[in-house]
């Protein structure tokens, strides 16, 4: 019936995505990742980089330093509710973040948030975060072995139907219309989903669920070449 019937104008607000992106160290896919997220008008990102880990003492005084502090309390305990998504990009552990801080994270996640894991060679080392309570978050552990081998990223047949990965540009031709990639990180008992494959068919990209939250984890760092 016409006259049940209102027009109402109405007004939408789309927050922006809260991103914090913490590179462990200067290489090259560090800008990358930075310059992708600062693209995006709709993600507000605040980036750190490790440059100077506890171990790199030279004897500079605090005061003659043009470093920032990282301010790890205030990012991790005091405002990590307020971040969407979280992502450690080739970060290891280097008694930079207290070891309860992990605990944090995985907690985190449990109750709705987001990580993102950007592998490298670190993971597969003795200060892997997977050495870390944040292994609990994490959907697979590391092998120990980096498989440097050219490859071209390929979709898996679950991820050429998964909303993530679904027309990926490039990946519908063969080989994909991308770059090859040089690395790939070695893991065990992958949990959750593979939708990309690297170097003799090892996962790539994973995408997994803990609790409420979700979790990433790309097994390279040579995104940047794509």
């Amino acid at each position: 019936d016409a006259n049940n019937r209102a027009i109402a104008l109405v007004d939408g607000i789309r927050e922006n995505l809260r991103v914090l992106l913490v590179s462990g160290e200067p290489h090259a896919g560090e800008r990358t990742w930075r310059n992708l997220l600062k693209s995006d008008a709709s993600v507000d990102l605040v980036h750190f980089t490790i440059l100077r880990p506890p171990e790199k003492q030279d004897g500079t005084p605090i005061n003659e330093l043009s470093l920032i502090a990282f301010p790890t309390r205030e990012l991790f305990v005091e405002k990590i509710k307020d971040f969407d998504l979280i992502i450690f990009d080739r970060y290891q552990h280097r008694d930079v973040l207290p070891i309860l801080y992990y605990d944090y994270i995985s907690e985190y996640v449990e109750k709705g948030g987001a990580l993102l894991i950007a592998a490298g060679p670190e993971y597969a080392g003795e200060n892997s975060i997977a050495r870390t309570p944040l292994n609990a978050a994490l959907p697979a552990m590391p092998t120990g072995e980096v498989v440097d081998k050219a490859f071209y990223p390929r979709l898996t047949d679950l991820g050429q139907r998964h909303p993530v990965t679904r027309g990926l540009d490039g990946s519908a031709s063969e080989p994909p219309h991308w770059s090859r990639w040089f690395r790939t990180i070695g893991v065990k008992n992958p949990e959750g989903e593979v939708v990309m494959k690297g170097a003799d068919d090892r996962p790539l990209l994973l995408l997994d669920r803990k609790g409420e939250g979700r979790v990433g984890m790309l097994l390279s760092d040579q995104g940047w070449l794509w």
